[in-house]
């Protein structure tokens, strides 16, 4: 009679070693899934971080700062440098297409319009970069009914990659009141429809410039 205690005991020890193992076991699953979610987060909030510094440096309209974005020389391949200026094209050509630092300051206006920086600067301004947090794509439309065309922005990212997207685009419920004399409404698609992608890759602590490319 004297062992039934002991047994019982032992059994009662034997549940709670059990139940505090599986209760380790669930504790160290959560902590992990939590560490997870907190490491993919901060990747994300470095990212935007970089790209309020990207703001920052294009809202300055400082050619030496943004001069710095496209880490100089640079194959013109991938910054997309089409301006008509025999002066830049014949250095172009002298430097085997390379923009040079000095060509993209002594040439920074037509650059800027090229570019259209003005526009990425409107980009930052019609969307909100925080929401970069919970959604990997966002966009805009700055939509005007006595407008022909509309611009439209996109801040999308996809793996490694980051893409500033503008662009404009045919106001369908425009009514063109003045047509060509190729009878070409005011919004029809050959004036309205232009895209340009700026592309970053992002190493999870750094925002680096890919390239430029652009359509229409």
């Amino acid at each position: 009679m004297r062992q039934y205690p002991i047994i019982l005991i032992s059994l009662v020890l034997l549940l709670s070693c059990g139940t505090h193992d599986t209760s380790k076991v669930l504790s160290d699953t959560t902590n992990k899934q939590q560490n997870e979610i907190k490491t993919i987060k901060t990747e994300r909030q470095i990212l935007i971080e970089e790209l309020k510094r990207l703001q920052a440096v294009l809202a300055t309209n400082d050619k030496e700062k943004i001069a710095t974005i496209f880490s100089l020389p640079a194959p013109n391949e991938a910054i997309g440098i089409y301006i008509d200026d025999s002066s830049f094209n014949a250095q172009l050509n002298k430097n085997n297409n390379l923009v040079t630092r000095p060509m993209f300051i002594n040439f920074y206006q037509d650059i800027s319009e090229n570019l259209q920086i003005n526009q990425i600067n409107q980009l930052f301004k019609k969307i909100s970069i925080d929401n970069l947090l919970v959604n990997n794509n966002l966009e805009h439309e700055a939509i005007m009914k006595t407008e022909p065309c509309y611009y439209f922005y996109s801040i999308k990212v996809e793996n490694n990659l980051v893409t500033l997207t503008v662009g404009t685009n045919s106001n369908k419920n425009f009514k063109s009141k003045n047509i060509s004399e190729d009878e070409i409404p005011e919004n029809d698609s050959s004036i309205c429809e232009h895209v340009l992608w700026w592309i970053f890759r992002f190493d999870g602590n750094r925002l680096q410039f890919k390239e430029i490319s652009g359509a229409g």
